[in-house]
């Protein structure tokens, strides 16, 4: 396609995304639950994730200019990537890890004046979950970049994030944060 077709076919897209979305919204309660991915999700869910997914997909494309920093920065962002979707986000992660049967790892992701994230991955599975900030950090970051650190990606500016955890927790807790 040409850079013009491309772009005149995303935007139909987009537009059509928009209706069916609306049309959900209006049309169906907000408790009907469809099967996604192997687990079940509301129908408000779907419209969510798109929105999150053009935001990252975005990103990808533009890297991190303003637009998509405030973007990512939004606490949505962080809120549906953790409770929405985070545990399947783990589990390319937890597979390149070498736990065997009863290791584990766990991670600490903090944003000054934010709950933290806490991941994990062990013998009874992965688990990700917002808690109080205590303790001490894995990886601390700005909140855009803490978003683009769950989904597997990293930011052009390295100073954006940092550790102290050291060399092998630091490799480990990467590993997890894969994405898909």
């Amino acid at each position: 396609m040409s850079d013009s077709d491309l772009w005149s076919a995303f935007m139909s897209r987009c537009q059509h995304l928009t209706e069916i979305s609306a049309a959900a919204a209006q049309d169906l309660s907000p408790d009907t639950e469809v099967m996604w991915t192997g687990r079940t999700v509301n129908v408000p869910f779907f419209a969510e994730h798109m929105r999150e997914e053009l935001i990252l997909h975005r990103w990808d494309l533009s890297g991190d200019d303003r637009t998509s920093v405030q973007a990512l920065t939004e606490p949505w962002m962080t809120e549906h990537s953790v409770v929405s979707v985070g545990r399947p986000l783990l589990a390319k992660g937890r597979a390149c890890l070498d736990l065997g049967p009863e290791g584990s790892v766990e991670g600490r992701l903090h944003t000054p004046g934010t709950d933290d994230i806490v991941v994990t991955a062990g013998p009874e599975g992965n688990s990700i979950r917002l808690a109080a900030p205590e303790g001490p950090a894995t990886i601390e970051s700005d909140a855009a970049t803490r978003v683009l650190l769950l989904w597997g990606r990293r930011p052009a500016d390295p100073s954006r994030w940092h550790s102290s955890a050291g060399p092998e927790t630091l490799r480990r807790v990467r590993t997890l944060l894969s994405g898909y």
